[in-house]
């Protein structure tokens, strides 16, 4: 799927590869494995799905934001071990570590969400 925040560039990109440094990517798919964690029947087919994209976000993070991307690996294990009971903090440590590295990637869109904030 194509991207259009690419990188710290900012270029549009038509091809992705999984191993690109992004964190416009990364965020995309830690937002949708917490989004399918979370949903009502929670099913196989979405611990694999979810699985999946946490290893993604790990892909996007591995050389640029290698800590995050470690968070995003033992998550992941854990869901594929199904092992959830042992989750505590980890999905807010992780989604607090992939904002981080998307708004330090990013600060433009930090400050136009600051805007957003002081106009509400």
């Amino acid at each position: 799927m194509s991207c259009n925040c690419h990188g710290k560039s900012g270029a549009a990109v038509t091809r992705t590869s999984p191993f690109d440094q992004c964190s416009t990517c990364a965020k995309k798919h830690v937002v949708k494995a917490w989004c399918l964690f979370n949903e009502f029947l929670y099913t196989d087919d979405n611990r694999d799905a979810l699985s999946g994209q946490l290893r993604l976000t790990a892909d996007h993070l591995m050389y640029d934001h290698r800590d995050a991307a470690v968070m995003a690996r033992d998550l992941a294990i854990i869901i594929e071990e199904n092992r959830d009971a042992e989750i505590t903090t980890e999905w807010d440590d992780l989604l607090t570590a992939v904002r981080e590295a998307f708004n330090s990637d990013h600060p433009e869109a930090g400050a136009r969400l600051e805007e957003l904030s002081q106009s509400s």
